[in-house]
């Protein structure tokens, strides 16, 4: 019974995380009509850093947990982060919400595509089929609202956040230091804050704050909070976690059609199909069964 409880809410929890990230993907949305991404940005490093100390002194009663990291391995994973959230802010001004959150899912083909030429590893007889599945999907998404070279520097922007991403994951992993999730969390936004004071005008921004764009930063960091949570949870499979990722397309589809009134082309369908096939050959073909 206990056993069952906990399954309950660590599924409860994973769902909770993928709803709140898919809902600050839609607040972004409406909030580059407003802000500039610099803005976006800068609001949302700084109350990760607020939040993530005001999460330890809640729960730890110190700050003990939030020490500083090392500069060899904070200062790539912060560039990367930077480059990250330029590029998926920049993406999502030209893309759907849905097809912005169905091309994230290329994250675990891009990241094992970048272990392969950077760490050299060897591809199991899956990985070269997910990898092509998810080009081919990727393209029909592109092609379905193609509109020339003026279009196409949303999908590469995408492309780009994609790969910081997964360069953050592999420095992180590789890195070979035991960093403290909350002092990654505290630390990492600490180079994104310092670079977007030169791309915004302080005094014009606080004139123009709404409590949306913290809204927006909140739901990013609780998305955050639930998911890593549910990562670091013994009781919680790798299987579980990848499966309900794929509820963020659900999300993303219902806000893109009542916000915006758009749904995807039969073309992009067939992209979705493709994508999801991709990043179920690369993660249910990489992780433990149990």
């Amino acid at each position: 019974m206990l056993t069952f409880f906990n399954s309950g809410w660590i599924t409860s929890r994973i769902l909770l995380g993928y709803f709140l990230l898919s809902s600050n993907i839609a607040v972004e949305k409406w909030l580059l009509v407003t802000y500039s991404l610099y803005e976006i940005n800068f609001i949302t490093a700084g109350l990760f850093m607020i939040l993530t100390a005001f999460h330890e002194l809640l729960n730890q009663g110190s700050l003990q947990r939030i020490k500083p990291i090392s500069w060899k391995i904070l200062l790539p994973i912060s560039l990367y982060t930077v480059g990250a959230w330029h590029c998926f802010l920049s993406a999502l001004e030209g893309l759907s919400v849905f097809e912005f959150g169905t091309m994230s899912l290329l994250f675990p083909v891009v990241m094992t595509a970048l272990a392969m030429l950077v760490l050299r590893e060897n591809p199991t007889i899956w990985i070269l089929p997910a990898i092509g599945f998810g080009i081919a999907g990727g393209w029909l998404m592109m092609q379905a609202d193609w509109q020339g070279l003026s279009s196409s520097h949303f999908h590469a922007y995408m492309l780009g956040g994609l790969i910081f991403s997964s360069l953050r994951w592999i420095t992180i992993k590789y890195a070979g230091e035991n960093v403290q999730t909350s002092a990654m969390i505290f630390w990492e936004p600490v180079l994104v804050l310092l670079a977007m004071l030169f791309f915004i005008d302080l005094t014009y921004f606080w004139n123009r704050l709404t409590p949306m764009i913290f809204i927006s930063a909140i739901l990013l960091f609780f998305s955050r909070q639930c998911l890593v949570r549910s990562y670091q949870d013994s009781n919680t499979s790798a299987t579980s976690i990848s499966t309900l990722i794929y509820t963020k397309l659900g999300w993303t589809l219902l806000f893109g059609y009542l916000f915006w009134g758009s749904l995807p082309t039969p073309l992009e369908w067939l992209g979705v199909v493709l994508i999801i096939i991709s990043s179920f050959l690369i993660v249910f073909r990489t992780i433990p069964s149990s």
